[in-house]
């Protein structure tokens, strides 16, 4: 009988690791030979796909790897770290964060050693919510995640700054952009390469979350700070890769979003009347369309009542 437990245990365990591997696949793409894009699904965490959602840059170095985000828990990391090593056998030395979001930070723990770099205030949201965004990746995946600790990130930069440095042989630029998806988005601009990874300001033929940042601000730094770098390729948050025609494109979707709900509020209109007036075919051809379109309405009357108070 004894036998027979152990055996039954020993499967369990067994079914358990082989489920954990058990992930969409990540999507391997060459921009030039020392960066890549390793692309994720589109879904927000659930239990088909186990919580790997997001994109990570990959971007080589002398002797090591940066990476930019880290997936949404341990496994989903393991899970990007193949896909890096059909690329590279150079071990990942940096990890740069590019917002407090579960999915693209819960996989530090992952890159044990690594040096982790991120803005003051998606650091302080880490070390003040970090387990309670674990729980909540448990309760969307299904999955018991007790491998994964949140890791605060050692190096902070400046809010509202634009640091250059140059980390193992590549020139990079830190550029902590002030509210836009967050409080605390941070991009990472390679000038060499003319690649931006923006983090979840931008986003790709997905409905963005704009309920955690604000959105007249969000279209600033697009205008500003974006749209006025010599741009090749951009990788999102959230989706494939983007041009400068396709940044151009996200801004003209947002900023419509905003307009329409001013011109109701001002008109004397109501919450209700946006998803009238809204393109809501176009919105609704972009994945996220039920996750994200409520909660976006909401938010944004609630930005336009208060500055048109």
């Amino acid at each position: 009988m004894r036998h027979y437990l152990g055996l039954f245990a020993a499967l369990l365990m067994f079914a358990g690791a082989a489920s954990a591997g058990d992930f969409p696949p990540v999507k391997v793409q060459k921009i030039n030979d020392r960066v890549y894009a390793m692309l994720g699904p589109h879904d927000p965490p659930n239990k088909e796909n186990g919580g790997y959602m997001n994109n990570n840059l990959v971007i080589i170095g002398n002797k090591g790897v940066i990476l930019v985000d880290a997936g949404s828990h341990k496994d989903v990391a393991e899970h990007i770290d193949k896909a890096i090593k059909t690329v590279t056998t150079k071990p990942i030395t940096h990890v740069l964060i590019t917002h407090h979001h579960a999915d693209h930070n819960l996989g530090l723990s992952y890159f044990e050693g690594a040096q982790v770099i991120a803005t003051e205030y998606c650091a302080k949201q880490i070390e003040d919510n970090g387990r309670g965004s674990v729980k909540w990746m448990e309760r969307n995946t299904g999955r018991n995640l007790r491998n994964t600790d949140p890791v605060v990130p050692q190096t902070r930069i400046a809010m509202l700054s634009r640091q250059a440095m140059e980390i193992d042989g590549i020139k990079l630029e830190l550029i902590s952009t002030g509210t836009a998806h967050t409080d605390g988005d941070m991009m990472v601009w390679l000038p060499d390469d003319g690649v931006l990874a923006s983090g979840d300001i931008l986003v790709h033929d997905i409905n963005p979350q704009f309920r955690e940042g604000n959105l007249k601000k969000w279209i600033a730094v697009v205008d500003d700070q974006i749209l006025k770098l010599p741009l090749k390729t951009v990788m999102p948050g959230h989706g494939d890769l983007m041009q400068r025609q396709d940044v151009v494109d996200f801004r003209n979707l947002i900023a419509g979003f905003y307009k329409t709900v001013e011109d109701i509020y001002k008109s004397g209109g109501a919450e209700s009347d946006v998803r009238k007036k809204l393109d809501m075919a176009k919105w609704q051809s972009m994945a996220r369309f039920d996750d994200m379109m409520g909660g976006n309405i909401s938010k944004v009357w609630l930005e336009v009542e208060e500055a048109n108070f």
